[in-house]
Formats: C-alpha cells, sequence, structure tokens
C-alpha cells in the first residue's frame, strides 16, 4: 500500500488522527497489533459499565465534534462543576459553569469512544485500518528514504508493507516508533500505584466532579452516565493514588472482603457522597511520567503517550494527546498544498513540546506538595492553603485555568 502518512497504534488518539486527516484529503492507513473488533465485540463491551471514564475536556470535545464522532457518543456524564480540596487544609476550588448553562467537560468511557471510532472510521474513504498488524522486530519494521518511508509487517502469516510520506507514532507508552526515532525519554516514577474502580454512592454526583487531596494521594470522583433505569447519577468513576505498599494492602484487604474497600473510599471522600454501596470492574496501575526528548525526527513524529505521560490527578493525559492532533493538523493544513516535508513536523514538535512539558511537571509538583514526604509540615501545609485560597479569591485567575484545561 502507499499512503501520505501511516499512524501506528489505533488507540483514541489514533484513531482520531486518522480520521481528522482522512476527512482533510490525506490517504492515511493506522496499523495496530489489537485483534479485528466487530458490531458484537463492541455491543458486548457497551452492555456493561467500564470503570474508567475519560475527562474529555471542551477542546477535545470540539474536535470530537469536527470529525462527526461526538454525536455518535451513546453516554456520557456532562459536568458544570469540578470542586478540589485538600483533606487537611482549609479553602477549595470551585469551578463552575452552571451559572453561565455551560459544562466544563464530560466524562466519557472507552469503551463509549471506542465504539463511535470505531463506526466513525468506515464512512473514511480515504482511511484503512489494518488489525493484526505485527511490525517486524530487530530494526527491520521502518526504513526511511529521502523521499519516504518502508514500514513491514506481518498481518495473518503474511509478510507485508505500507509505503508512506508521514509516519505518526501513537503507540503508547512502549512505542516502537519513539524507538526508531532513537529518542530518549526522561521518566519520573512516582512509587504511586492508582486503584480503578465504579462505586454506587447514597447521593447523585449532581454533574459534579470531585478530587480530594489526601496525605497518601489524591481521590477523584468522577460522574458515570447511568448505564440503566434507576441509576439516577448514583455511580462514580474512583481514581484513587496511594504509595504502592498501601495500595496493594487495599486490594489484598478487598479480595477477602469487598466491603473493605467500600468503607476506606466513603471514609477518605469525607463522605462527600455517602456512604458506598456497591463496587464494580476494580482494578491497579502503576504510576509514572515522562517525556520524550524528541517529538519529531526526519519523516517520523510521536503524538500522545508515545510523546508524553503524566500523572492523572487532573484527567488530562487524553486530552494532551488530542491537543497533539489538533497541533498537528493545524500544522499540516498551513503548510503550502499538501506537501508532505518533514519541516512541518518540526514546526508541530515546537508548537507543543512546552505546553506539554509545563503539564507534566505542574502535576508532578501539585502531586509532590501534597503526597511527598515533607506535605505534612505545618509550612507547607500553610503554604498550600494560602495558595489554594487566593487562587479561589481570583477570578480572573480561576477562569485562567480553565481556559487552559479546555485547550
Amino acid at each position: 500500500m502507499h499512503c501520505d502518512i501511516a499512524i501506528i497504534g489505533a488507540g483514541t488518539v489514533g484513531m482520531v488522527a486518522g480520521i481528522e486527516l482522512a476527512s482533510k484529503g490525506y490517504q492515511v492507513v493506522i496499523l495496530d497489533n489489537k485483534p479485528m473488533p466487530s458490531a458484537k465485540s463492541f455491543a458486548d463491551r457497551l452492555a456493561v459499565r467500564d470503570a474508567r471514564v475519560y475527562a474529555l475536556s471542551q477542546g477535545s470535545i470540539r474536535l470530537l465534534d469536527e470529525i462527526g464522532v461526538w454525536s455518535d457518543i451513546v453516554r456520557r456524564a456532562d459536568y458544570q462543576t469540578m470542586q478540589v480540596w485538600a483533606r487537611d487544609d482549609y479553602g477549595e476550588l470551585l469551578f463552575d459553569g452552571s451559572q453561565n448553562h455551560e459544562i466544563l467537560g464530560s466524562m466519557v468511557e472507552p469503551s463509549v469512544l471506542d465504539a463511535a471510532l470505531w463506526q466513525r472510521s468506515h464512512h473514511c474513504s480515504n482511511l484503512t485500518v489494518v488489525y493484526d498488524a505485527k511490525l517486524m522486530e530487530d530494526g527491520m519494521a521502518f526504513d526511511e528514504s529521502s523521499d519516504g518511508i518502508t514500514i513491514r509487517y506481518h498481518s495473518q502469516g503474511v509478510a507485508r508493507q505500507v509505503f508512506c510520506r508521514l509516519l505518526l507514532g501513537a503507540d503508547g507508552r512502549k512505542s516502537m516508533v519513539r524507538q526508531a526515532m532513537g529518542a530518549d525519554i526522561s521518566q519520573l516514577n512516582y512509587h504511586q500505584k492508582a486503584i480503578c474502580c465504579a462505586i454506587r454512592t447514597d447521593l447523585p454526583h449532581r454533574q459534579i466532579a470531585r478530587q480530594v487531596m489526601l496525605p497518601t494521594g489524591t481521590l477523584a470522583l468522577l460522574p458515570m452516565a447511568d448505564l440503566q433505569q434507576g441509576d439516577d447519577g448514583r455511580w462514580q468513576s474512583i481514581v484513587w493514588t496511594l504509595p504502592c505498599a498501601l495500595a496493594d494492602d487495599y486490594l489484598t484487604d478487598y479480595h477477602r472482603d469487598p466491603q473493605t474497600l467500600q468503607r476506606r473510599l466513603a471514609f477518605a471522600s469525607g463522605y462527600a457522597l455517602g456512604e458506598v454501596h456497591e463496587i464494580e470492574s476494580v482494578a491497579s496501575f502503576d504510576l509514572s511520567a515522562q517525556v520524550t526528548e524528541h517529538y519529531a525526527r526526519g519523516r517520523m513524529a510521536l503524538i500522545g503517550d508515545a510523546a508524553h505521560g503524566v500523572h492523572p490527578l487532573a484527567g488530562q493525559g487524553l486530552n494532551l494527546g488530542l491537543s497533539d492532533v489538533a497541533a498537528l493538523l493545524t500544522v499540516l493544513d498551513t503548510a503550502k498544498g499538501k506537501q508532505m516535508h518533514p519541516r512541518s513536523l518540526q514546526k508541530y514538535a515546537r508548537a507543543v513540546r512546552s505546553h506539554n512539558a509545563l503539564m507534566m511537571h505542574s502535576f508532578s509538583m501539585i502531586n509532590f506538595a501534597y503526597a511527598s514526604g515533607i506535605a505534612d509540615l505545618g509550612m507547607v501545609r500553610y503554604a498550600r492553603s494560602e495558595v489554594v485560597h487566593a487562587i479561589a479569591r481570583s477570578a480572573p485567575l480561576m477562569q485562567l485555568l480553565i481556559k487552559q484545561a479546555n485547550r
């Protein structure tokens, strides 16, 4: 196959990029090693509640709407308010869009977004998605020449290849494209683990996303869309950041008696939504941050988690990936004609590198301020409270934070 742009990775960021580029008239091929999905496989996923949600910003929603995907989202939980407070400090941050009848964003389950993107991809005549594509190993997958890149892979036991003018790596934190570029990454291990689950609470979420800063880490209670009649807005998606050893202890106790985690979650949240009555789909993952040294090199560029990974405390991981896509499209749109020149990728790298680095370091600093060895010192707690109180009293600063989050 020959194409203008090839993308490695059919995750959310890769699919959004592929659909958008195809809609602009580029010939696009996406390669992914996952098995080919089907209508039945997506129906099975949609029939159950996905414990995790994406906290989509207004900027991400605009991008999804632009490519015709947002209207195909079968369920979502819009939120008009975000409440952030610390258990042991005074003051809170309350971002409120309800007065202007605006939403701050929307919580969407990965299964719901995946299904909408998959459906939309079938309506893109310039887009080919190849599943079960295993890239050649030992450095043989990519062969870059002066006029393009040849990608070699196996699919269903047959050796195949794609020739493209530009190659985008959307293949996650262990990106093979990044390795082929020879781009180093800087990593930060938080020595924390996130416990994720879905819970049913006494009180409904009322379109409020909540986040409490604890000495052990961040606890987020995120609104979930109703799956069935009678849910009445009482299901929340939980992301609870804890030191690794403590998270492992809590998970061990949960497997012995599920109600132990329900009680701990209710207590940790200060009973913000009352007692926890049900819990589903408990999982965990280790937390780290990373950023690549080079976003682009030659005819290759990185987008999404292949380029950067951040702490989940602000729920901005996917939003940053989709902002990469928007920045890349802006650069390609301003290029003369449809010239697939590597200089366009360097312009994209300059456009996103500093913003993404700022976000990563900001989230790390916030996490350090609340959940590090010095976080319980009296002076640190006093300083945190004063800073939060000052921000909450400054309407222009609050608006700036909302604007930054909704890029």
